[in-house]
């Protein structure tokens, strides 16, 4: 959890000239730390049951992990898009119709066509505006994750800290299949 709060830390850190390659290594560090988390927690739900409810431990697991996922990316996508709507609502140019600037304000991608149809530096200074505004709404997502992620980390430390796998103990190998017992 720690590494993946680390990668969440980097993605803090973008700005307007970050480039991609801040972006692409914060990701690949949060996504190394989830994987093994992701891991790890299916483990112990799993040898935590007994061997005939396993499948449908690992099954709870699976939904309890896709619908964290999606109500996560829900709520601080929402963050970030309220992020970026107040902010490039300050900065839409008085040339810009009623319809484009609810465009520009709905989607980074909106105000980009806004700005391709601004005359010179109006477009490349609302262009400038609208990709500070996203960064921001990200920072402030990235951030609140990275707190969340550190939090889980501290209290998973303290939680599992006395959890020791056992398999013989807890109707791993050993109980399901005697001539595995060996093999570990």
């Amino acid at each position: 959890m720690a590494v993946a709060a680390a990668g969440v830390g980097v993605l803090t850190q973008v700005e307007h000239a970050s480039g991609l390659a801040v972006i692409v290594a914060g990701t690949a560090v949060m996504g190394l730390g989830v994987g093994c988390v992701a891991t790890l927690a299916t483990d112990l739900i799993v040898a935590a049951a007994p061997p005939a409810r396993a499948g449908s431990a690992s099954a709870i697991s699976e939904t309890g992990s896709e619908l964290g996922g999606a109500l996560g990316i829900a709520i601080l996508g929402s963050i970030g898009a309220a992020v970026y709507r107040d902010e490039i609502a300050e900065g839409i140019p008085s040339a810009v119709s009623r319809d484009a600037a609810a465009a520009a304000r709905d989607t980074l991608g909106g105000a980009e066509e806004v700005a391709a149809g601004l005359p010179g530096q109006l477009g490349t200074e609302f262009l400038a505006t609208a990709n500070g505004a996203f960064v921001q709404g990200l920072e402030l997502a990235a951030s609140i994750t990275a707190a969340l992620v550190l939090a889980l980390a501290l209290v998973a430390g303290v939680l599992l800290r006395e959890v020791r796998p056992d398999l013989e103990s807890q109707g791993g190998l050993a109980e399901t299949d005697p001539g595995l017992a060996g093999a570990e």
